[in-house]
């Protein structure tokens, strides 16, 4: 597959994004969002790692899947400005 390393870059990329984002959130769970007054239908804590580490995933298979396109059309070059506008989004 001569595109794998591009899949490999766009997962691994959006992992590091995930990970460096959780840098500045993780000391708030045990404080406030352990606080916070949550239904009886709240997930359970651990349940958010895997979930978060999900969709990191999956926003890294979607960047491959613009990324693979033909980058001299410029639907494919907006597509990528707004998936990593939203991708820094993400991680402020």
């Amino acid at each position: 597959m001569k595109n794998l390393p591009k899949l490999i870059i766009s997962i691994v990329g959006c992992e590091l994004v995930g990970i460096l984002g959780s840098v500045f959130t993780v000391s708030s769970i045990p404080t406030w969002y352990a606080a916070l007054n949550k239904p009886s239908f709240a997930p359970p804590n651990w349940i958010f790692g895997p979930v978060w580490t999900t969709l990191y995933l999956l926003m890294g298979v979607a960047f491959y899947l613009i990324w693979k396109q033909n980058w001299k059309k410029k639907k494919v070059r907006m597509a990528a400005r707004y998936f990593l506008a939203q991708l820094g989004l993400n991680f402020i």
